[in-house]
């Protein structure tokens, strides 16, 4: 958010420097920029609802049959349904004040919404831009779910080859060793806890066995910052040295729940397969949504009283 309107804060002072210039070919310049930057975001918006869909069905295909999968196929159908309904209410429904109220709100709460979603990704592509500093004491790698309930998943080994090569980059670049934390419990689908075999799949792939501590207990990201960072404590590590490892999309929330148990410490992600990153930052949104939802219902309620005034008006 804070990127956001910074971002805003500098359009507008280039708009009003440009304006205070009053030079044609500078103004006609200016308008052309603008023009460009946003026709993509104009087509985007107008064929997103299909977008959704298209990217809906490759997921479909690709992975598992999971109501998790079908999220962008699901928002691209109502993306299309939501004018068409209200179009026909509006029909046979004219100058009808309910139908109009209930078409205000919801696409109050749509722009509600779309600028958050311009807020997450504008913060997920901030963590792809920042890298951390090679002068690390700890990387955390966060667990994920295994394969038949023994086995390390892509997704899972990608988070910890990242930190194998952070690992490998800063003893080449300053010289300095870095410690591996594996963070995950046994979930009670799964045959060991995922932190054991995270270790052997990092001693496979050429981490030292002495440079890799295990939590074993966790169960979800929180309890991955907080059970880690008393790993951290008991080994003597510097808490605020360190980064932790996941996959892109997550990072975001991830470095959130970092700050909650006082790690003040940044995240790398591993890149997520292009057709699965949609669904995949709808996810994270949408938990990022609940995770602050008496805010966002807040927000929901001011939006409906407003319009009741503007209704009774």
């Amino acid at each position: 958010m804070a990127l956001i309107a910074t971002m805003m804060s500098y359009f507008l002072t280039l708009s009003i420097f440009v304006l205070q210039i009053n030079n044609q070919l500078v103004i006609y310049l200016y308008l052309i920029l603008m023009v460009l930057i946003l026709i993509p975001v104009v087509l985007l918006t107008i064929f997103s609802a299909f977008l959704f869909i298209w990217n809906g069905l490759i997921v479909w295909r690709r992975e598992s049959h999971s109501l998790g999968n079908l999220l962008t196929l699901v928002i691209g159908i109502l993306l299309i349904m939501m004018p068409v309904l209200f179009n026909l209410l509006n029909h046979y429904l004219p100058n009808n004040k309910i139908v109009t109220f209930i078409e205000n709100v919801s696409y109050s709460c749509q722009n509600y919404l779309v600028f958050w979603v311009l807020a997450f990704l504008a913060s997920y592509f901030l963590t792809k831009i920042v890298k951390p500093k090679y002068n690390k004491e700890y990387a955390i790698v966060l667990g994920s779910g295994l394969i038949n309930g023994d086995t390390v998943s892509p997704l899972l080994g990608s988070r910890i080859l990242v930190a194998a090569k952070f690992k490998a980059k800063q003893l080449a670049k300053s010289k300095k060793k870095m410690i591996l934390i594996m963070s995950g419990g046994q979930g009670s689908d799964e045959k060991l806890p995922e932190s054991v075999a995270m270790k052997a799949y990092a001693i496979k792939n050429g981490v030292p066995e002495s440079d890799i501590l295990v939590d074993d207990q966790s169960k979800n990201t929180y309890q991955n910052m907080l059970f880690s960072k008393q790993v951290i404590i008991d080994n003597g590590l510097d808490l605020q040295k360190g980064i932790f490892t996941t996959n892109d999309y997550h990072v975001f929330r991830a470095a959130g729940f970092a700050r909650l148990v006082g790690l003040n410490i940044d995240g790398i992600g591993s890149k997520t397969s292009k057709y699965f990153l949609p669904n995949a930052l709808i996810r994270e949104y949408i938990a990022i949504l609940v995770k602050h939802k008496k805010f966002h219902f807040c927000a929901v309620i001011l939006i409906i009283i407003i319009n009741s005034l503007i209704f009774i008006s």
